[in-house]
């Protein structure tokens, strides 16, 4: 049975992953800040016993990830979804007025830089070996089109700076681990609570096509930056 764990699993593009592997057969690790709340994920949960795990974590709580990396030691984690990220308190398109050269909410740009940055490399370095030790052995960044610094245009200069940083980690990872994996995954402007109603992906397509993308993936495309579709994105 191939495991995942996936952080910010409680909504959007990480439940759905989280739902779509279950019903494949997989064992989930999922993770959310405030599981009480997370009602989607605990109905999952219920529904199949045994198969969803549901870790309380805050991704910015370093201590607490090195807790659950030792809670989870001797697991081997088949794909590990750094997943979980924030365009700051509001989703596109209102969330863009505080990000702009005309008004930028520093304080946001830090959680965000905190949250899409930090947080993943964390999520990285603690549980690499725990991927290294499985069958697929794959690890996957969860980035996004306006991280590309060739199509950047304008706007969302917060949210860009830190995705294009994730960006960043993907390759240098790629590069110095050869025992996994890495990939940064721009999964496309998706309808969840971060990319709005209006956005013209829909999040059951880009997951869809992600997890048929992942099995395919080889050490050749370590350090890469694709979007859903397996396309490379210029960096």
């Amino acid at each position: 049975m191939p495991v995942t764990l996936i952080t910010g699993a409680n909504r959007g593009i990480g439940f759905e992953h989280a739902r779509r592997y279950i019903e494949q057969g997989w064992e989930v690790h999922a993770t959310a800040r405030n599981p009480d709340a997370a009602t989607e994920l605990q109905a999952l949960a219920a529904e199949h016993i045994g198969r969803v795990h549901i870790h309380s974590l805050d991704v910015t709580d370093h201590a607490s990830v090195e807790a659950l990396a030792a809670q989870l030691q001797g697991v081997a984690i088949d794909l590990l979804l750094n997943n979980a990220g924030t365009y700051g308190p509001q989703g596109f398109p209102d969330g863009a007025v505080y990000q702009s050269l005309d008004n930028m909410d520093y304080t946001a740009w830090r959680d965000m830089l905190e949250i899409n940055l930090l947080a993943p490399f964390k999520v990285a370095t603690a549980f690499h070996d725990h991927v290294a030790a499985s069958e697929m052995k794959l690890h996957v960044l969860m980035s996004s089109g306006l991280a590309s610094i060739a199509d950047n245009i304008s706007g969302s200069y917060a949210y860009r700076s830190s995705k294009a940083g994730l960006n960043m980690l993907a390759k240098g990872m790629g590069e110095e681990w050869d025992d996994i994996i890495t990939v940064a995954m721009a999964p496309g402007w998706c309808n969840t609570d971060l990319g709005g109603p209006d956005a013209p992906v829909g999040t059951a397509d880009s997951v869809a096509a992600q997890q048929q993308l992942y099995p395919t993936l080889t050490s050749a495309d370590s350090g890469r930056y694709l979007d859903f579709n397996g396309e490379t994105v210029p960096f």
